[in-house]
């Protein structure tokens, strides 16, 4: 993503390029028209793709989950939608909303310019979307995940047992299940990652 602008710099173009936080303005058909040093970042460490100036990734959303995101944006309904990046597995959420007419006009974008707000590592979605990216990445099954969720919250093994209607036995081989497929040294090791920013342990 390379920094683009349409018109000479104005005081909403300067506003959007001098903030920290990765924001880009694109078309309902997900054709670029700015993006700021810090979402050119993203693309740089390959957590988005931009090919012929057309946004064609970001994160786990590809070309028409895009799409759909932008064009409801375009039409006035803001959405959030939680992200998560392979192969580091950081997370995070991506808002969408309809640009300002105010910012449009004076940055010479087109009336329906959709802004996107990239927001990395949210404390409050970070476990559920790390749990659902490795779910996805470590083909995890739906017992695993349930099981993976419980302990993760702080539940014992007896009682993620009762709360499934498992018998210990089968809490404990879905354990030794996500340990083989996350390559996890150690159950806690798996659960410190499951609450944190870093990469898992391998």
């Amino acid at each position: 993503m390379s920094e683009r602008r349409v018109s000479p710099p104005t005081q909403p173009y300067q506003v959007l390029a001098a903030l920290p936080q990765p924001l880009l303005v694109l078309l309902p058909d997900r054709r670029l028209l700015f993006a700021n040093a810090s979402a050119n970042h993203l693309a740089a460490e390959q957590l988005g793709q931009v090919r012929a100036d057309h946004l064609m990734s970001l994160g786990q959303l590809g070309a028409p989950q895009l799409e759909e995101l932008l064009s409801h944006a375009a039409q006035g309904t803001s959405s959030r939608i939680g992200l998560w990046f392979t192969p580091s597995l950081a997370t995070g959420w991506v808002h969408a909303a309809p640009l300002a007419p105010a910012i449009a006009l004076a940055s010479n974008w087109p009336q329906h310019s959709v802004l996107l707000a990239v927001h990395l590592d949210q404390p409050a979605l970070t476990q559920a979307a790390r749990i659902d990216a490795l779910t996805r990445q470590c083909r995890l099954s739906q017992a695993e995940r349930q099981v993976l969720l419980l302990l993760a919250d702080g539940e014992p093994v007896e009682a993620t047992s009762r709360h499934l209607g498992l018998c210990v036995s089968t809490v404990r081989s879905h354990v030794r299940n996500l340990l083989g497929k996350t390559q996890a040294p150690t159950l806690m090791q798996l659960l410190r990652w499951t609450g944190s920013a870093a990469t898992l342990p391998h």
